[in-house]
């Protein structure tokens, strides 16, 4: 069995290994940066108003607790229900706000 090309990409990145990440809809942080890619893949992440093809919406993101911070990196839903056992990713849910 061949090694799935997607692990080769994140070996590199083991500090997200073990890593905690919230599902949620894409948001851009700033006018000027309105897109992330998938970390495992490369699909572009962007909001619902950019329609163009292959882009997604939704993914799952890091967490305030993540060294680099909340929403630094981002996975594509696909990726991560294939790749989460592998890279023992953990899915939290976002605190409630008041």
């Amino acid at each position: 069995m061949t090694k799935d090309w997607r692990l080769k990409q994140l070996e590199p990145l083991s500090y997200l290994r073990g890593v905690a990440f919230v599902r949620k809809r894409y948001r851009a942080p700033s006018p000027e940066w309105d897109h992330d890619y998938c970390t495992a893949c490369w699909a572009t992440l962007a909001e619902p108003t950019i329609k163009a093809a292959d882009t997604v919406h939704e993914g799952y993101t890091t967490t305030a607790e993540f060294v680099r911070g909340a929403d630094y990196d981002w996975i594509c839903v696909r990726c991560f229900d294939q790749l989460s056992e592998i890279m023992e990713w953990r899915v939290v849910a976002l605190p409630v706000s008041g």
